[in-house]
Formats: C-alpha cells, sequence, structure tokens
C-alpha cells in the first residue's frame, strides 16, 4: 500500500503540468465567457434615445506600438527584456442607432494581459526550435502574466458553491442559506425561524419576509398545494399555513411585503416596485421574469423541507469545509468579473457621451 501513495496525484503529473488549468480557464474565458458576458450585458442596456448593441468580440495576438506609430507582434522575451507588459488589444463590434440612423463598426476598447502559452499567445503551435529562435526555454510551461517586465501569476480563489443550500448554526439559531448566482449576480438567500415559529426568507434589501406569504406571491395560493410542495408534516408547517390563510390572492400577498419593506407610492407603483424586486433578487439563477415565479414557488418549498429535516435531525448540518460545498476561482474566472465590472463602466461612459451629443444636436 505504501508504493500507491499518491498515485492519483502521481499520474495527473505524468499527463499534465501544474498550471494546465488556470491556461485552460484563460482560454475558456477568451474563446466563450468574454462573448457570453457581452450578450448579457445586451439584455441590461436600457435603450434610451440612443441605442447601443454589441456584437462579436475577439482578442488579437500580443503586440506593441512604437515610437514611430508602427505595430509589431510582441514575444514574451522582448516583453522581459523591454519592461513591457504581454498584452493584446480587444475588438468588440458596437451598432448605434439614433432615430432612423445606424452605423455599426468594429472597435478597439482596450488591452488585456495575455497568459504565456495560452490560445492567443504568439508562441502557441511554435516548435522547439522555434521557441529557442525566440529565446524561449521549450520546457516552459507558461501560466503567467508578464507584467512591465516582471513575471505575474493569479492566485487560486477559494469559494462557496453557488447555488447549493447550507444548513448550520448561526446567530439566530439554525440558519438555510443558499448563495444564488447568475451572471454578476450573487445574492445570499436565507430561511429562518422566529421566536413565534414563524418561517421566514431574507434576500436581497427585503428581510424576514414570511415564507407562506412569499410563496403565495409567487402564485402557489392554496394551502394544500403549498403542503404538498413542503411534503413535510409538522406542527411548524400548519401554524405557518394557518397564520396566513387570509392571504388568497398574489397581489395581497405582494403588498403585504410591500408593508413589511417600507415600499410607499400609490398602489400601482409599490406593485411594480416589489415584483420588480422579487423576479430580480429572488434565487436569480432561476430566472428573472415573472414566469419563472411557479419554479421559484417549488424551490422555496423544497428549501423549507430541508430546513424542517435538519431542524429535526441535528446530524444534518453543511461541512462548509468540504471540497464538495466549495469551488476554486481559476484565472478566467476572476478576469471574468474584472472585465464584466469594466464593461458596465464602459457602457454608462459611452451612453453618457452620446446622450450628451443627442442634446446638442
Amino acid at each position: 500500500m505504501s508504493s500507491d501513495k499518491h498515485i492519483l496525484i502521481k499520474k495527473y503529473l505524468q499527463q499534465h503540468s501544474l498550471v494546465e488549468s488556470n491556461i485552460r480557464s484563460f482560454n475558456d474565458f477568451v474563446g466563450r465567457r468574454m462573448q457570453q458576458i457581452v450578450y448579457e450585458l445586451n439584455d441590461t442596456i436600457p435603450q434610451e434615445e440612443v441605442q447601443i448593441k454589441f456584437g462579436k468580440i475577439r482578442v488579437g495576438n500580443p503586440n506593441i506600438t512604437e515610437s514611430d506609430g508602427s505595430i509589431s507582434e510582441l514575444s514574451p522575451t522582448e516583453a522581459r527584456l523591454r519592461k513591457l507588459t504581454y498584452s493584446a488589444p480587444v475588438y468588440v463590434e458596437i451598432t448605434v442607432n439614433f432615430g432612423d440612423n445606424s452605423d455599426s463598426a468594429e472597435v478597439e476598447i482596450g488591452r488585456i494581459p495575455i497568459i504565456v502559452r495560452s490560445n492567443v499567445c504568439n508562441t502557441k503551435g511554435l516548435t522547439k526550435e522555434q521557441l529557442r529562435e525566440q529565446f524561449m526555454d521549450p520546457l516552459d510551461p507558461g501560466g503567467y502574466f508578464i507584467v512591465n517586465g516582471n513575471e505575474r501569476v493569479i492566485v487560486m480563489a477559494e469559494d462557496l458553491a453557488p447555488n447549493q443550500p447550507f444548513i448550520e448554526e448561526g446567530r439566530r439559531g439554525l440558519t438555510l442559506r443558499m448563495f444564488s448566482q447568475r451572471g454578476p449576480y450573487r445574492i445570499p438567500t436565507t430561511v429562518a425561524e422566529t421566536a413565534d415559529g414563524i418561517l421566514d426568507v431574507t434576500f436581497s434589501r427585503l428581510k424576514n419576509i414570511p415564507a407562506i406569504v412569499l410563496i403565495k406571491a409567487l402564485g402557489m395560493l392554496t394551502e394544500a398545494e403549498i403542503a404538498k410542495n413542503i411534503g413535510k408534516q409538522d406542527d411548524t408547517v400548519i401554524v405557518n399555513l394557518y397564520e396566513y390563510a387570509k392571504v388568497q390572492q398574489p397581489k395581497d400577498a405582494f403588498m403585504m411585503i410591500a408593508e413589511l419593506a417600507g415600499i410607499q407610492g400609490t398602489e400601482k407603483e409599490i406593485l411594480d416596485r416589489i415584483k420588480q424586486r422579487v423576479d430580480s433578487y429572488l434565487l436569480p439563477h432561476i430566472g428573472l421574469t415573472k414566469e419563472s415565479r411557479a419554479e421559484k414557488a417549488v424551490t422555496l418549498c423544497k428549501l423549507l423541507k430541508e430546513f424542517l429535516q435538519a431542524k429535526s435531525d441535528p446530524t444534518l448540518r453543511t461541512d462548509k469545509d468540504h471540497y464538495a460545498n466549495k469551488r476554486i476561482k481559476l484565472s478566467g474566472d476572476l478576469i471574468a468579473d474584472l472585465f464584466r465590472v469594466n464593461m458596465n463602466i464602459l457602457v454608462k461612459d459611452i451612453q453618457y457621451t452620446l446622450q450628451k451629443v443627442a442634446k446638442r444636436k
């Protein structure tokens, strides 16, 4: 048995390098996730007087603009020797609509540092001889950036797994928490029980909303249907169903939630605001429209069932330190977060400039 120690690790290292996972993550970001983020962004851009829309995005090869204006390819060795950043330009198609006029163009929106030996690196596909001609070590596995001539690596970040429940003892006693993630959204949803035995849900700015009221707001109205979907008969369920039996319509449920959240205005304004908050911030990984409400109601019932089972069985607690409940964020994941933030800033800048130009005619 002693000779078989760490056999999986040894076999893995025979076929893969230690930095391969970071390179593959970066390749996935450049090849797939950048475009995905741009398409997500299109759905969230408010269409005002001047409308903008993004199309295809692509990353060029690492290059350098010399002092005379000429552009030449950049090798990792040259970047080290000249204290340069090994980066490549990013191009995206932008369409601008103003009234009956429309114009499209591919523009450079910035530059992005490139991982050495990734798919967009200038050393990709070179033979050992060609690498030696560029003063590169053929055994160099890559996996690092070159910033101002210095080699830099991205440290992998450890995070709790999204979209799955965690049951633990907290300040409020037993709680069930789920980090619901959808693109840029990562919103914690918490299920807990008050001293009076009322099950409540907290998400975003909506705190301590009775779970049964929220389920009825989502369209599951009859006590029999709610009890069937929770699937656990105990005193807590009966108390909660009895407490809010008078709430018979989604509109009444939404008004009760709005009152608890302190939303003011006319009845229509209140309903519009609270519906928008529930659709956008409650379990966003399921969906962001009213068509997703039925599925959200069923999911909420399942979460209540898990909470009640954990309440009666002390062994049902989540080990947050177990690696099945964690995710490792690699280079592609971390750069994707940065890219998403900076694209949002760019969109706001473009919109502000175009609106200013439109107002000046």
